[in-house]
């Protein structure tokens, strides 16, 4: 055990925030470029409601991994 007064979970995070916060902006911009791309859109907050339930549908039919946090990071941005 360390002997350090932070718990495990806490050093990590506090260790890799940044680098964790600038991941999730790389998997943010691969995952909207894809999405943009797949419906021929410039932007994915001009997706229209059927294409935001498609949106949604595929980040619920994942269970983990990084298409599924890129699925949600652009859900966060269009509410």
């Amino acid at each position: 055990m360390s002997t350090n007064d932070q718990t495990l979970d806490q050093f990590l995070s506090e260790r890799t925030a940044r680098e964790m916060k600038r991941i999730e902006e790389e998997i943010y911009k691969e995952v909207s470029a894809g999405i943009c791309e797949y419906f021929a859109s410039d932007n994915v907050k001009v997706l229209s409601e059927d294409h935001i339930r498609e949106v949604k549908e595929a980040e619920e039919a994942r269970e983990r991994g990084f298409l599924k946090l890129g699925y949600n990071l652009v859900l966060k941005q269009l509410r």
